[in-house]
Parts: C-alpha cells; structure tokens; sequence
C-alpha cells in the first residue's frame, strides 16, 4: 500500500475538488464557445432577406444561384443598378424589355437601358440632368428611398415629401432604420433591406401591402410568400396611416346576431366605410352593404336644419363569434374609393 505521508490524503482530496472545478470552468468555456460559434454561424439577418427576395424571384445576384458573394451586400450600389433592382423586385422584367421605352440618358448601358426607361416613363426616377443619368455613380440612400417611396404612391411632386426629407419621412414609414438612416452611399445590403422593407408595407391610402399588389399581379407566388412569411398582415390604423383620424372613437359590441359599430359623435353618413380584420388570420377586409357580411345604417338624422344626414351608429350582421378590429372610414363615394377624407379610431371586438 503507497504511504501518502502525513497530509498527502488531504491534499489529494483538495486536487481532485479543485479539477472537478476545473474540469466544470472548462466545460462552461466549451459551451460558451459552442454557443458562440452558433450564434456566429447564423445567418445575417439581411442575407435571410436577401435570400426571401431571391427564392421570390425578386432579387438576383451577380452569379448563378444564391450565395453571399452573388450578392456583393458591402459593396456601393450604382444608379443604373439600383434602377434593375427595383424593376426586378416589381416583376416588369419582361414588361420593360418587351415596351423598351424611351429615355434621353446616352450615359445608361444597354443592360440596364430598359428598366430606366420603363421606371422614367413610369415617373418613378429622374436623373441628374436632363441629358444625364448618372447610371455609373454611386446611389444614395435619399435617391433609393425616393424611388421606393415613389412605388409606394407617394409623390413627393404632390407635396407627399420633399426630396430633401425623404430619409426622415421613409424611417417614419418602415422603410428604412436608424443605421441606414446614417449612411450617405447606399451600399447593397442597404439596398436589399429596404426593398423588403418596402414588400411588408401597404401602398399610400391602401389596405394591401405592396407584395400583396404583386401576388395579385402574378410577378410573386402568394403561397411561396406566405410560407416565406412575407405577407405578415398589417394593422388597421398601419392600412391607412396618412388618412386624418376626424371620426373620433368608436366601439363594438355584439348584440345577439348583430355587431352595433357606435359613434361617440354623430358622423355624417356619406361615404361610411367599414373594414374588419379577424384576430384568428389577420385577413382584412370591407364590409359591404349588401355582402355578407354585411352592414346598414342606423337612423339619419339632419342637423340644425342641415342638408347633410349624420348618423351614431352602425349595423353589421353576418358575422362568426370570433375576435375582430374594425376601422370606419370616411371617403367621398359610395362607390369606388377615390379619396379617403377621414378614419375613426381602431375598435376592439372580443370573441363571444
């Protein structure tokens, strides 16, 4: 049997504790690093972008197939390419090659002479002279964010925007964050985001998102955009965030088989639109007066010897007991929507 002295139990004691805490230090370290290595090995939020756009069939590389390389994401964007990029993302590839129109801009190359004809026949660029394009200088943020907004419906022609605002008022729409907000040239990571930023947002004055518009066109795959979760609804007050809020609150309750949609100030009746969204799907639609379901007004009554009717409340029918959000709008037809004058505020239906 070894002798092991006086203290030599003791002290090996000591050592086998003291290389259990070792060993346990150790084992943190690895699964830190392990841990680290997965979060190191995750996608860079832009390329899952990037990658969304590309299996879309929206956004293409400088290769074949999809790869971070392909995408060149640091490198700066030029003008002629940020004008494919956005016809590309729009779907009118084959439209702008088949119309090929015109555009005063010698400077242009063939291969992207089409997509800027069709984007300045279609008022969505200019260039940087009457004669000059620019198509080799690098892009700024403020020229992309022009364009997108541009696509979105608004026009800064018509006293949406200002040119010398447009960063501001697209951070304020979703278009763009903090980061990009910062830059001057516009690299191609910036480009990416903010083309998808712009997919997720509704067109000015609209309930549909852009990439809805372009389901509804055929340029992107509804099904694929789903499952690529790309179509994540917006919410009422986000459908229509330019329209003045002049309706005041409403609420709704159900009565029975009805939903009473009520006023806290009387409304004038014409033009009254209802627009629902169902808490389960997010689906959001209008509610028409003859449809089902359906909704009718409540008594019309003339103020102050007025001509206008007003009405506080009304009705709809047909609906399931799930939960929805309803949202009044004021516009100037009973018909076709033309002009929205005002919106109430977002009223909560709970299930039941």
């Amino acid at each position: 049997m070894p002798d092991f002295g006086k203290y030599q139990p003791y002290t090996w004691i000591k050592d086998r504790d003291m290389m259990k805490r070792i060993a346990a230090f150790l084992l943190v370290i690895l699964l830190s690093l392990s841990n680290w290595g997965a979060v190191s090995a995750q996608a860079d939020p832009v390329e899952n972008k990037a990658k969304v756009l590309y299996d879309l069939g929206l956004l293409k590389g400088t290769g074949n197939g999809f790869s971070m390389e392909s995408m060149e994401m640091d490198r700066n964007a030029t003008r002629a390419e940020i004008c494919v990029s956005i016809v590309r993302m729009l779907g009118k590839e084959e439209k702008a090659e088949y119309q090929a129109n015109a555009h005063p801009f010698p400077d242009v190359p063939l291969w992207a002479s089409n997509a800027v004809g069709w984007l300045y026949e279609n008022y969505l660029v200019n260039g940087m002279s009457e004669s000059y394009f620019g198509a080799q200088d690098i892009a700024t943020v403020t020229q992309f964010a022009t364009m997108l907004l541009r696509v979105l419906g608004y026009e800064d022609g018509a006293g949406d925007f200002a040119y010398a605002s447009a960063v501001p008022f697209a951070k304020e729409k979703g278009l763009l964050d903090g980061e990009i907000e910062t830059h001057w040239e516009l690299q191609r990571r910036d480009m990416i985001a903010m083309c998808y930023n712009a997919l997720r947002l509704p067109i000015q004055n609209s309930h549909r998102m852009l990439i809805e518009k372009l389901c509804d066109e055929g340029a992107a795959d509804r099904a694929l955009a789903n499952e690529l979760g790309i179509m994540k609804k917006p919410s009422l007050s986000e459908a229509f965030p330019d329209v003045p809020e002049i309706l005041g609150t409403i609420s709704a309750t159900r009565q029975s088989d009805v939903v009473c949609i009520h006023f806290d100030q009387m409304a004038e009746h014409y033009g009254l639109r209802i627009f629902m969204r169902e808490s389960e799907n997010g689906v959001m639609t209008e509610i028409k007066p003859d449809g089902t379901p359906g909704f009718q007004k409540g008594p019309i009554r003339y103020q102050n010897g007025g001509s206008a009717g007003f009405v506080s409340d009304l009705y709809i029918h047909g609906l399931s007991n799930h939960a929805y959000s309803f949202i009044v709008l004021k516009t100037s037809s009973e018909g076709v929507i033309y002009e929205m004058l005002g919106k109430s505020a977002v009223a909560q239906l709970q299930e039941g």
